[in-house]
């Protein structure tokens, strides 16, 4: 992702309700969560530079020594992880793009395919969609090539994301339907998976008109969800809020408002959270209920949902005041 500059913000509901629905559940930014989580938690910040510092310093060293391209590159691959993890744009790109250059061979097309997919949803996060998409078609259509359906899913997810966002509705359904057939066929060690590839599909169809065909889907998600991670994990979160906007848009708002209000208070009770993924997380929700009491006509509500909105901005960092990450860019949130 780009700088902090120019993130996507202000994109009513495909703004700020899917990218935390997805991206969340996709695990394209909100991984940083669960980075700082396991760190200190004392000094969460101050551990995560000292980990750039020792990979910075590791790949000087292997510069220095004349290692591999291969070596060179996956240490490059893991601070480009890291940087993104903290949402830190700019770094993380020039991180992907210096592995991308070094793993490009047969011998390491995985982490190649590592690279090339972490460029994808940073472009994504920063509105570059078509960038973005061709970086996905690639990833999807190596590992087709490579017989590995699994992570051949996982990218088409984000590729149903991006379409999205290009309002591309049609095209993106196909992308996340084809993901949702191929994660039932695979044994799943991890739920997030399949949830990413219901809530996308859910966007997909309601922004077609199908709203209540979408309900479906979240159910399907919410089961999953329910069944197999933390009650206050952000696929739970992103769940309701995917659940809310379907509810909403079928016809029966309170049940929709009780749903969002269900996400809004899963992300405000995680402080382990480091504070701009939390407040990028909590501004995604309230930008998607907002759109949804303007679309109602509350506009006494929405006011009130706005300076709400207003207050939370100023919370971010002076250096990350406009990057309110694509629902969070994850984060939390996307619509139209």
């Amino acid at each position: 992702m780009a700088n902090l500059k120019g993130l996507q913000q202000g994109w009513g509901m495909i703004g700020a309700g899917l990218v935390l629905a997805v991206a969340m559940a996709a695990g394209l930014f909100l991984s940083g969560a669960q980075a700082w989580a396991q760190s200190s938690p004392v000094q969460p910040a101050q551990t995560a530079a000292e980990r750039i510092e020792l990979l910075r310093n590791q790949i000087k060293a292997a510069e220095d020594g004349h290692a591999g391209q291969a070596e060179i590159g996956a240490l490059w691959l893991k601070l480009g992880n890291r940087y993104q993890d903290l949402l830190d744009f700019a770094p993380a790109e020039d991180a992907f793009v210096r592995a991308a250059r070094l793993l490009r061979g047969t011998e390491t097309q995985a982490a190649y395919l590592d690279a090339l997919d972490g460029l994808g949803s940073l472009y994504l996060a920063t509105g570059r969609e078509p960038e973005a998409e061709d970086a996905m078609r690639k990833v999807v259509g190596m590992y087709e090539a490579m017989g590995d359906s699994g992570h051949a899913a996982d990218a088409e997810v984000t590729l149903a994301l991006v379409l999205l966002f290009e309002k591309r509705y049609g095209e993106s359904a196909i992308e996340s339907g084809k993901a949702i057939q191929a994660f039932e066929l695979l044994p799943q060690a991890d739920a997030s998976e399949p949830v990413s590839a219901y809530l996308s599909h859910s966007y997909a169809l309601c922004y077609q008109g199908r709203a209540k065909e979408a309900l479906g889907d979240t159910s399907r998600a919410m089961d999953l969800v329910k069944s197999n991670l933390p009650v206050n994990s952000t696929e739970v979160a992103a769940t309701w809020l995917a659940r809310g906007v379907m509810e909403w848009k079928s016809g029966f708002p309170d049940e929709g408002e009780k749903s969002i209000g269900e996400a809004l208070r899963i992300v405000r009770s995680r402080g382990d959270w480091p504070p701009v993924l939390r407040v990028n997380g909590e501004l995604g929700v309230l930008r998607q209920y907002a759109a949804l009491l303007k679309d109602s006509h509350r506009k006494q509500d929405a006011k009130q949902i706005q300076l709400q909105i207003a207050q939370l901005q100023g919370e971010l960092p002076p250096t990350c005041s406009s990057c309110t990450v694509n629902v969070a860019a994850v984060g939390l949130g996307l619509l139209p």
